[in-house]
């Protein structure tokens, strides 16, 4: 009997599910906690959530596009309604009956032509297709240039902040200016009886509304209206910047890259809080002596807590180490999902786009389809495909982004898009 099945119950692997479920796929869904959501699943370990967290992107671009999300949800949904969603997708679409909860994945082992899965609890079975869906965001990375064993006060990572009752009444530092970073100082601010935000470089701030819509609305919106990409981008910053979202005029770095190379800052507070000094901006850290923070400009404070919103690394400490190739410390995946070694392992929703979830994880799911019919109708289109991934390199876009580790990963959704339809087109041939 052919045998599939998922690692995560995440967004992606309920995604994966859903089309599998549609399309009368037979899979086993195997996920570490008791219900699904991962990092929206904000009570259990993977959870990356805190009290008042939101969505970054607008519902309209992060839902699924044929199953969207009430039309009551606001244009940023807070993380309760988010987990409402996902877990609302995996009961319509019969996830749930699919599912092995409380299944942490240990082991996934070659056997034959195929794999052999254990569980933490002691459960085995072998499965001939495996689809990896545990999420980029599963183990904490901090700066390796800094010794955090000199450091007497409290170190945490974002992946452990929850909220208040981490940071009432004490000195914070927030080490990082992603998005993650800018959030969490910006929470900081009504709890904490300092906060210092430090950023290595200087970024392009977006508010989350625009004219009265949601900032990629906004920007959708826009159409054809000028003739290049270079006076679109000219009058985008020029309306950021009357609306009063240019770091530099609230004495920040100013960026050293275009602002379409890298991944948007979408914030409405953090430069407000940082207007009325509420957020004390700081450059890189640089040393951390006793309770002290020194900084790259030479100025040092003295901090109880410091909160590194410094990144993510991928785990999958379930697979042995020749299983797949890294580069970087990234996996080495054509179309940052199928292995070049193996054609039955393929590592769904590990990229990042500046254009929300919704799109490229609905088209993810299609080609995840496609890909295990040919698999196991051993089609034509899967033969063309396993040569094209040994030989060709797909324009993803990735090329213009900042030199950085969480670039690595960064695609131009229109280009991803464009491939990944163009590679499950070449799965469908017989």
């Amino acid at each position: 009997m052919k045998k599939i099945c998922i690692i995560g119950g995440g967004p992606s692997g309920v995604s994966l599910g859903k089309e599998f479920s549609e399309a009368n796929i037979k899979y086993d869904l195997y996920e570490s906690e008791s219900d699904f959501g991962g990092v929206w699943n904000g009570k259990e370990n993977c959870g990356r959530v805190y009290e008042s967290a939101h969505l970054i992107s607008s519902k309209g671009i992060t839902q699924l596009m044929d199953f969207p999300m009430p039309e009551e949800y606001p244009h940023y949904p807070s993380h309760h309604l988010i987990l409402k969603y996902w877990r609302s997708v995996a009961k319509e679409f019969g996830v749930y009956e699919n599912t092995r909860f409380n299944s942490k994945v240990v082991s996934l082992k070659k056997e034959g032509d195929g794999w052999r899965l254990k569980t933490e609890n002691g459960y085995s079975e072998y499965y001939n297709i495996v689809f990896v869906c545990n999420g980029l965001q599963r183990k904490a990375s901090y700066p390796k240039q800094l010794d955090l064993n000199n450091f007497t006060g409290e170190i945490i990572h974002s992946l452990d902040y929850k909220g208040a009752k981490q940071i009432e009444g004490k000195s914070v530092l927030v080490v990082g200016g992603g998005n993650s970073g800018c959030d969490i100082a910006v929470d900081c601010v009504h709890y904490s009886k300092e906060v210092y935000h430090s950023t290595r470089r200087g970024y392009y701030y977006q508010p989350k509304f625009i004219n009265g819509m949601p900032t990629s609305d906004w920007m959708l919106s826009l159409g054809n209206k000028f003739q290049s990409k270079e006076e679109s981008i000219a009058y985008i910053e020029q309306v950021f910047k009357l609306a009063g979202y240019d770091g530099t005029d609230y004495g920040l770095q100013k960026p050293d890259y275009p602002i379409d190379q890298a991944h948007p800052i979408l914030n409405s507070q953090i430069l407000y809080h940082t207007g009325h000094g509420s957020i004390i901006p700081k450059n890189d850290v640089v040393e951390l002596i006793g309770n002290t923070a020194v900084f790259e400009n030479g100025s040092s404070e003295k901090i109880d807590l410091i909160i590194f919103a410094t990144g993510y690394d991928r785990d999958f400490a379930f697979l042995e180490d020749d299983v797949i190739d890294f580069k970087k410390g990234v996996p080495d995946l054509f179309l940052h999902a199928v292995p070049k070694k193996v054609d039955n392992l393929l590592f769904i929703g590990f990229i990042n786009s500046a254009t929300g979830f919704g799109s490229f994880i609905k088209s993810s799911a299609v080609f995840s389809k496609e890909y295990v019919l040919a698999y196991f109708e051993n089609k034509d289109g899967l033969n063309e495909f396993n040569k094209a991934k040994l030989d060709v390199v797909p324009d993803l876009g990735q090329k213009k982004f900042l030199d950085s580790h969480r670039h690595l990963w960064e695609v131009d959704l229109w280009k991803y898009l464009k491939e990944l339809n163009y590679y499950t087109d070449m799965l469908t041939k017989a």
